[in-house]
């Protein structure tokens, strides 16, 4: 059985789906086969993200219909081991039973299994996951972000959801002036254990332009210390200059 984890967030904005796929990427170069799973109906992003929006014909829809896997998965076009299931066109064609046999076969068939959903209070399909599925609620610095990020946190607690905090759009400087709380402030806000802190790229912001990010730049290095900690690695978070 592969690792399955689930990204979320409170309010959008907080570049949820970017954290999605760099965290795919990162699991490829640890040689993991990856599937990225896109929950949010109507309006889809991961296929653009890996350039896969011109080939993608079939979604997760036609899956819970009853079409072959393997018709509605779709290889990254740069990126080794990495597959995509594009999310519905429309909304509400996510069926709670079907899907759950969908994540528990997908879970089968792949080393990792990453489900983007949308951003929001609704985790009515949450419990489908299979029970060793771990959350990974995103939020930024910002005071606004913090908060949500702690409504997300009880309400999955709630419902039996282990989940860990990813710190996106980290500027240093920012911290420093004290215009944002420091990460210390932001566990304790969030009331989630810290998992790790993504950096401010201006690659990551363009992602659904260039479909890919640096090998060697300090947005991977985020990214694979994630990774290596979510394959039970001891990995100390770095100077937070150097993030």
């Amino acid at each position: 059985m592969g690792q399955v984890y689930a990204v979320t967030s409170g309010k959008g904005g907080v570049g949820k789906s970017t954290v999605a796929v760099g965290l795919a990427f990162a699991f490829t170069k640890l040689n993991k086969k990856t599937l990225l799973v896109d929950m949010d109906e109507g309006l889809r992003c991961l296929d653009l993200m890996l350039g896969a929006d011109k080939s993608a014909v079939f979604d997760l829809s036609d899956i819970l219909l009853g079409k072959e896997m393997g018709d509605a998965v779709y290889e990254a076009e740069h990126i080794k081991g990495l597959y995509l299931v594009p999310a519905p066109a429309d909304t509400g064609m996510i069926d709670a039973f079907s899907f759950t046999d969908f994540a528990k076969r997908a879970a089968e068939e792949f080393d990792v299994v990453i489900f983007d959903f949308p951003a929001g209070m609704d985790f009515s399909l949450y419990t489908c996951l299979p029970k060793s599925a771990l959350f990974l609620t995103v939020a930024v610095p910002d005071p606004v972000s913090v908060r949500d990020a702690a409504a997300v946190s009880r309400r999955l607690n709630e419902i039996n959801c282990p989940s860990r905090l990813i710190i996106n759009n980290f500027v240093y400087r920012l911290i420093k002036r004290r215009i944002f709380r420091n990460v210390d402030d932001i566990i304790d806000g969030s009331g989630l254990q810290l998992l790790g802190v993504i950096p401010n790229s201006e690659e990551l912001a363009l992602l659904s332009v260039n479909h890919s990010v640096k090998p060697r730049g300090k947005a991977m290095a985020a990214f694979l210390r994630i990774a290596r900690r979510l394959m039970n690695e001891s990995i100390l978070l770095p100077n937070l200059k150097k993030i």
